[in-house]
């Protein structure tokens, strides 16, 4: 099968409320200080983390070789503390046994993903999950990279693939789907705090 065959482009962004998962990928210090825009990127994630929460969407968080690059920086794990940590050598998180473990259990079908790098862990995540049937939607202001121009290009191309690429107003709101949600006032605010 090919990887653009897993997602019907007449769909468009349809987001069940069962089965969509959270991933932050390697929000490593030895990682995150290269990357352009990183304070702003970690704001993002914070704040997807928060939403996650308050929606009830699983999420988890890996980390590069850790004992190498340390962990995850201390402004998004006191965030994280009921989210599993996977510790990965691989760049695809699916290289990591406990997260595909973690996929099955949580009968995750649509992968949001966020994190670093976009060229690097977060491309061969996607291709990964695409490749498992997974639908994915990367989440355009929570990714960075150290080359902006080699992000838009493995943007292009995941795109092409049949990924969703757009920011996290857009996924907040798409898993909402109308004012009538019972945590529509919570979100809405933390929405409207952002910078």
């Amino acid at each position: 099968m090919m990887i653009n065959e897993t997602l019907n482009a007449e769909e468009g962004m349809n987001f069940e409320r069962s089965g969509i998962g959270a991933v932050i990928m390697d929000m490593q210090a030895n990682l995150l200080h290269a990357v352009n825009a990183s304070e702003e990127l970690k704001r993002s994630i914070i704040l997807k983390v928060e939403i996650m929460k308050a929606l009830g969407v699983p999420a988890c968080l890996t980390e590069q070789v850790p004992e190498k690059l340390g962990s995850t920086i201390p402004e998004i794990i006191n965030h994280c503390q009921d989210y599993p940590v996977f510790n990965k050598s691989s760049f695809s998180a699916f290289g990591c046994d406990q997260f595909n473990q973690w996929i099955k259990d949580c009968n995750i079908s649509h992968l949001l993903v966020s994190g670093i790098e976009t060229p690097i862990c977060i491309y061969q995540t996607c291709i990964d999950a695409l490749r498992e049937n997974l639908k994915v939607t990367i989440i355009s202001d929570c990714i960075g990279a150290r080359r902006g121009k080699d992000a838009e290009t493995v943007i292009y191309q995941l795109r092409s693939f049949g990924c969703y690429v757009v920011p996290l107003e857009a996924v907040i709101y798409a898993i909402l789907r109308n004012s009538n949600h019972e945590n529509f006032r919570t979100i809405s605010k933390m929405v409207s705090q952002r910078g």
